[in-house]
């Protein structure tokens, strides 16, 4: 009895060990298909987001050929305007010019051609089905252009635009979408529109053949909603259905791609029966304990594996990031400016950011530092650093470039994530800096020998308010001035013992390098939080830049535009403080110049051709040198008559007056011509 219940017992227990065996292992095969289902997805999700930009990448190729067609034909348009007939030749010219436009024509408004009539619509085009050409005018009681949406809309517009699609019973005879471009006469006015017709067959074409599935299939609409392409008669609606979209906003179309269900999941549905039998014949003890071990063994090396995965990830990304810092490859040519920066990020990746560039003789930088670390940071960093560039190529005011960047980063920030930010517009010709801070470490100014904190107004954070208001401020430095801006990982840099570097240790490091270059300030600071900080870890990241103005050559170099006479005052009164020179004598020297500059911006280029004016100014001996030259006609303006002021303005002969001035003004005046540059030299004895 005793022995018969030991043997129940054991019985029992190794029951208990089957069953729990068979849930673990039914369990485990039900998580291991809910993975792979999951992966699946994931995959589709994938090969669509392929599919479907390389798709946008065949339309955009296919629509923009087009759209280069249309717009070389439109000066050959406009400049034709003058010969009604040519229009026919240049519309057919435009359709043999690419197998894939169906039609062209060009339509006028109402009489612009007395001699053709109220109705002039040339047009060209393919016959459907056939390669042959015809040409005829379309414009009539019938096909009265002027009520079609196209032809309203062009004429409004400023620029090419792809029309809804639409029935041509006229033309093509099909179905259609047509890029129109407006045509201009020689007073800007538009008299005309472009139009050049595409059949939906032809997206059709390439929408039909994306097929990543069997049963899968694309759709094209417009914006609005409008079915171009639809799905293949031989599509399936029952089941569920996977939809992946793509917006090609620049060209008004939707590119959607279908997934069935039973496509995406078909092999895992074949494969449950097999995952089934495995669970029901694998259970056994020693089964269950070396599948018990395999899977400890795999999740490890996953972990593992996973683990090198973020590494390279993590070194890429520190490799990406670098890149975006500006190399100062550009700046070396500008003898007025020694800039340096320095970015060492705390982890792999960084959220602090600096950057700087130059356009229009003028320097365009900024430092931020984003809030948190690591990859949310980075990523926020570097589209910061892209919005800065693009923002401050179109505008050179700092409180309007902080306030479009405030504004990108806060419309979509769920997080609440901000940046602080110094950024500045520097005149290198002049040392004038027009700067704007959002709530950023105030730099630190360097000048005659001695370092102190820039007295700034600090603005609101990046990121925390839509529409916030931002206000610049001025400063100018002086030859021998530094301007060095950093992010708080240098001022809270900390030691083992948890100090920090602190505000006055900063300032007095940087008191002792201000007679050196950039880089060696840059190099002794990073040095000094170095040496304090010991060997305790980086607790923050740490980003400095060094912005120092020195003497140049003073030369300034401005285009053959009028608005470039705007330079010459600041110029000047550079020039005269730099040299102690009273400051008195500059209304006459600017008066002079500036007739001189006037004189070779206005007439020494031909008409449309770009061109430069120089002037190099230059103390010596008691005098004032002034040498204007430019690659211009050459010109010798010493030779024009001199002007006789004793007549009546009727009686006096145009020109001559500018260099008469010069004449008056300067004290000696040379012109020659060497190496392809007229050379005017003039002199001013102090």
């Amino acid at each position: 009895m005793k022995a018969s219940s030991i043997k129940k017992e054991f019985a029992r227990k190794e029951l208990l060990k089957i069953l729990v065996a068979i849930s673990v292992l039914m369990l485990g095969c039900a998580i291991y298909y809910f993975y792979i289902r999951k992966d699946a997805l994931r995959s589709a999700e994938r090969r669509a987001e392929f599919t479907l930009k390389n798709t946008e990448r065949i339309i955009l190729v296919h629509l923009g050929r087009i759209e280069t067609t249309v717009n070389a034909i439109q000066p050959m348009v406009e400049y034709a305007l003058d010969d009604p007939d040519a229009m026919f030749d240049i519309a057919r010219n435009t359709v043999k010019s690419d197998p894939h436009i169906m039609g062209a024509g060009v339509a006028f408004k109402a009489y612009y051609f007395p001699e053709k009539g109220y109705w002039y619509e040339t047009y060209a085009g393919r016959q459907k089905n056939c390669d042959t050409l015809i040409s005829k005018q379309l414009g009539s009681k019938e096909h009265n252009y002027f009520q079609m949406d196209w032809f309203q809309k062009g004429m409004a517009s400023s620029k090419g635009f792809w029309s809804d699609p639409y029935y041509d019973n006229a033309g093509g005879k099909a179905r259609l979408i047509s890029y129109c471009l407006p045509v201009r006469d020689s007073t800007t006015n538009v008299v005309g529109v472009i139009c050049t017709d595409v059949t939906l067959d032809t997206l059709a074409s390439i929408i039909k053949n994306i097929k990543i599935y069997p049963n899968s299939y694309c759709t094209l609409t417009t914006l609005d909603g409008k079915l171009l392409v639809g799905p293949p008669a031989s599509a399936k609606h029952k089941g569920k259905f996977h939809i992946y979209p793509k917006v090609i906003k620049s060209k008004n179309l939707i590119v959607t791609l279908t997934i069935s269900d039973a496509d995406m999941y078909k092999r895992l549905r074949k494969s449950t029966l097999f995952f089934s039998l495995m669970a029901i014949t694998g259970i056994l003890s020693i089964v269950f304990i070396s599948y018990r071990s395999m899977q400890n063994l795999w999740k490890l090396n996953e972990v593992r594996m996973k683990e090198q995965h973020i590494e390279d990830e993590l070194a890429i990304a520190r490799n990406i990031q670098q890149s975006l810092l500006p190399s100062g490859q550009t700046i070396k040519s500008i003898k007025t400016l020694d800039i340096k920066g320095l970015q060492i990020p705390a982890k792999y990746v960084g959220g602090d950011l600096f950057d700087y560039y130059v356009r229009d003789n003028k320097l365009l930088f900024c430092i931020g530092d984003v809030s948190g670390k690591g990859v949310p940071a980075a990523l926020l960093m570097a589209i910061s650093h892209s919005l800065f560039r693009t923002i401050s190529a179109h505008d050179e005011r700092p409180d309007i470039i902080m306030e479009a960047l405030n504004n990108a980063i806060s419309e979509n920030n769920p997080d609440i994530m901000f940046i602080t930010m110094f950024l500045g517009v520097m005149d290198f010709t002049t040392g004038a800096i027009r700067y704007c801070n959002a709530g950023h470490n105030p730099p630190i100014l360097i000048q005659n020998g001695q370092a102190k904190y820039l007295d700034t107004d600090p603005s609101l954070l990046l990121g925390v308010e839509l529409s916030a208001k931002y206000t610049a401020h001025e400063l100018t430095l002086e030859p021998g001035d530094t301007l060095f801006l950093y992010t708080d990982g240098l001022t809270e840099a900390e030691n083992a013992r948890k100090e920090v570097f602190g505000d006055d240790q900063a300032l007095e490091t940087a008191t002792r390098f201000s007679s050196q270059t950039a880089e060696q300030q840059i190099e002794q600071m990073h040095q000094a939080v170095h040496v304090f900080v010991d060997h305790a870890e980086q607790s923050d990241d740490l980003t400095m830049l060094a912005i120092r103005y020195v003497r140049g050559d003073n030369t300034l170099v401005m285009e053959n535009r009028i608005q470039e006479l705007d330079k010459l005052e600041p110029f000047l009164n550079h020039f005269f403080k730099q040299e102690s020179l009273d400051m008195t004598l500059l209304p006459q020297l600017d008066l002079a110049l500036e007739e001189a500059a006037t004189n070779v911006i206005m007439y020494a280029y031909p008409e449309g051709e770009k061109g430069k004016a120089e002037l190099k100014m230059e103390l010596k001996d008691g005098q004032i040198l002034s040498i204007l030259s430019d690659s211009g006609t050459p010109f010798d303006p010493l030779q024009c008559p001199d002007v006789n002021l004793n007549v009546s303005l009727e009686e006096r002969k145009i020109g001559g007056l500018g260099i008469h001035l010069i004449k008056k003004i300067m004290n000696e005046v040379h012109y020659e011509y060497t190496d392809g540059k007229n050379v005017l030299t003039m002199t001013y004895k102090l």
